[in-house]
């Protein structure tokens, strides 16, 4: 496998020993490529075919191509020439004086700008390393590339209405070492905006259309904004009923005064009403002319989530959303809609599907500090039996505990926003405090107001039955360990985050309400509240060419619980729980707050915690942490003391994956009491709070 691997790099010609050469070709003054690496290239790069009879004009493209290679890794000065015997077999000889190897320096901007520099460096960064094909390290100096990085500067200024800035990139002193200084020297020119726009045939008020393209009035022009404005006012048009609304536009630049007036020609026609909604299967059978067959989903759930109705106002931006409903149910792999204007004024709708695999499974395993090794499994069917609900089961294993849970939801619940689910679930739990049976399910009703993040609300009844249940510690308070309980919880969540896996940037905040009462079929009764603000801030801007970045975390979160009616202490397993790698990282999981005499956490009522971590990224996506932790446990609400709280501190790694982040940390005890730990190694997967 070993020798495999690298016959294989080397035929790539990244590295290995020299290739012989097809036919009798050779290369001279190649002192930083072998020849075995410019044949690769030339062949595979460059399909320059030297095998065989090849004739001059093949060795004239080598010489060209060689040069090409050579300049792209920063040899500027390099040349190559070439002698081309004809005798059979056919011979070539390339002479190649390499130069020095340049890279770039410094780059510095002159001039006015109303791009901050840092911004500039960064853009015109981002377009050499494009064109040179190199990540990371020093940016090699190719012309074409430092071009590519002045081109897209002048675009970057035009994109803030700067139509004829120039920059002019030069190098203000020799090169040194073999580093290049690069000075850019920009002039703005005249900024232009748009200042008046006219309309002809506009089927309603010019005030209203006005209003259409309010955010473009009085801002930069950009080369040909005209098209989005059109699209803007077309788009508003055929929202309305227009269905074959057409928008023709024109710019006039003043070029003394830098104002813009754009006209448009609007042409209406009339306005359409939803005739009739025809489902096909666009998936075609292969090699035969057959007809598709018909589709296992329902036509009354695709037509109840199309949620489109006869005889409504045709509106252009809700059909398109009713299509994207479609697919983002993930029963189709095609969910397009074809409009069919008729003479009566109606516009009939043919939506073509395909169907793709709705049903998935996944593996998962890994290892925790307190579960060691673990395992777990998902299915999930997206089309259940054909009606595009979800249905799901999950498996979880570890050296400690094992459960499953399976639900069944309906996104769109009676034609309305709200995502309906109905979930059963069985686990045997071992916690550092108690280990305990657990049966019960859940019916939830949820709403969020965006499909790019959480934010919305939530009410839930549970039923939970807890059996064999065994309590490590010997609190005398503490009531019968097995119990059942029935709640209704509330909760509100607004997310601005600006990634779910892995959050740099935004907001959350969550609050819930839990109300446990035997009128819900339970036996216990208590209030739980509870509330988290987490605040994610940058410290620059994250872009494109910059998607990782240093930035600040803030943590809080509160809980209370309170017990009424006949119970006066909260079942263990339903309290507040610190320490871990997600809470203060200088305590095991759970290791923090009340024990009993033998060492055995037994949770608390009342709880609060404070993070505060900042993480620099050092290499791309792997980032160093440094973080604090604050918080305690108390076993009664009217103990709270604010002041009294565990510290911990300490550094952490950071690595960034498509799935998430995987995080080590170490935590020191900042005021250690006697019998606590000096501090604890954390693992984790994902975002941290």
């Amino acid at each position: 496998m070993h020798a495999a691997f690298l016959t294989a790099v080397a035929i790539l010609g990244l590295w290995g020993p020299p290739r012989p050469p097809a036919g009798d070709i050779h290369f001279q003054g190649n002192d930083s490529f072998p020849a075995g690496q410019l044949l690769a290239i030339l062949q595979n790069r460059y399909y320059v075919s030297l095998k065989g009879d090849f004739e001059v004009t093949d060795a004239d493209d080598a010489a060209y191509f060689l040069r090409t290679f050579y300049f792209s890794r920063g040899f500027r000065e390099a040349s190559v020439a070439y002698t081309y015997k004809s005798t059979p077999p056919p011979s070539v000889l390339f002479v190649i004086d390499e130069g020095g190897r340049d890279l770039i320096g410094s780059v510095s901007f002159e001039g006015e700008s109303e791009i901050p520099v840092v911004r500039l460096r960064e853009i015109f960064g981002a377009a050499v390393r494009q064109a040179t094909l190199l990540p990371f390290g020093r940016m090699r100096y190719v012309a074409s590339a430092v071009e590519a990085g002045r081109v897209a500067v002048v675009n970057a200024l035009a994109q803030h209405g700067y139509l004829v800035a120039t920059a002019d990139v030069s190098e203000p002193a020799a090169p040194v070492g073999g580093m290049v200084n690069l000075r850019v020297r920009i002039y703005q020119g005249l900024r232009y905006f748009v200042r008046d726009v006219v309309f002809t045939g506009a089927p309603v008020s010019d005030t209203t259309l006005r209003g259409v393209l309010n955010e473009y009035l009085n801002e930069p022009y950009q080369r040909n904004q005209e098209a989005l404005m059109r699209t803007r006012v077309q788009d508003w048009l055929r929202n309305h009923g227009y269905l074959e609304a057409d928008v023709q536009t024109a710019a006039a630049l003043d070029r003394a005064t830098g104002n813009v007036s754009v006209d448009f020609k609007v042409n209406a026609e009339r306005t359409y009403t939803i005739g009739e909604i025809r489902i096909e299967n666009s998936t075609s059978r292969a090699g035969t002319d057959a007809p598709p067959p018909a589709l296992a989903t329902s036509p009354s759930a695709i037509l109840a989530r199309f949620a489109i109705k006869p005889g409504t106002p045709y509106d252009a931006s809700k059909v398109d959303e009713a299509a994207r409903r479609l697919w983002f149910s993930g029963a189709f792999a095609e969910a397009d809609v074809r409009r069919v204007p008729r003479a009566d004024g109606k516009v009939d709708l043919v939506l073509k599907l395909e169907e793709t695999r709705p049903k998935r499974i996944q593996f998962g395993i890994g290892y925790s500090e307190w579960d060691g090794g673990f395992g777990e499994i998902h299915y999930i069917d997206r089309n259940f039996f054909g009606t595009l609900n979800r249905f799901s089961i999950d498996g979880t294993l570890s050296q400690r505990s094992y459960g499953i849970s399976s639900a069944l939801t309906n996104p769109w619940l009676f034609g309305t926003d709200f995502e309906g689910t109905v979930g059963l679930s069985y686990a045997h739990r071992e916690q550092p405090a108690y280990r305990s049976n657990e049966a019960g399910g859940t019916l939830t009703l949820a709403r969020n107001f965006s499909s790019t993040n959480l934010t919305g609300y939530r009410f839930q009844y549970g039923y939970k039955s807890v059996t064999d249940a065994v309590i490590f510690g010997d609190d005398p308070d503490d009531t019968d360990p097995n119990y059942t309980l029935g709640s209704l919880t509330f909760s509100q969540t607004y997310d601005t985050r600006n990634n779910i896996l892995s959050p740099m940037k935004g907001l959350y905040l969550n609050h819930e309400v839990e109300l446990a009462s035997p009128a819900l079929l339970g036996n216990v009764s208590f209030l739980r509240l509870a509330a988290q603000f987490t605040y994610y801030l940058p410290l620059r801007e994250i872009t494109t060419e910059h998607p990782f970045v240093p930035f600040f975390i803030f943590n809080h979160r509160i809980g209370v619980l309170l017990p009424y009616g006949d119970t006066t202490s909260v079942p263990v397993q339903e309290r507040f729980f610190l320490g871990g790698p997600n809470t203060v990282r200088s305590y095991q999981l759970d290791g923090l707050g009340p024990k009993d005499r033998g060492g055995d956490p037994l949770g608390g009522l009342a709880m609060i915690l404070f993070n505060l971590e900042v993480q620099w990224p050092v290499y791309n996506n792997i980032y160093v942490a440094a973080f604090t932790d604050a918080g305690n446990l108390w076993s009664d609400a009217r103990d709270i003391q604010p002041t009294d709280l565990q510290v911990a501190a300490g550094p952490g790694l950071r690595l960034y994956t498509p799935l998430g982040a995987v995080r080590i940390d170490y935590g020191y005890n900042v005021n250690r009491q006697s019998g606590d730990p000096v501090g604890n190694w954390q693992f984790g997967f994902g975002f941290t709070f």
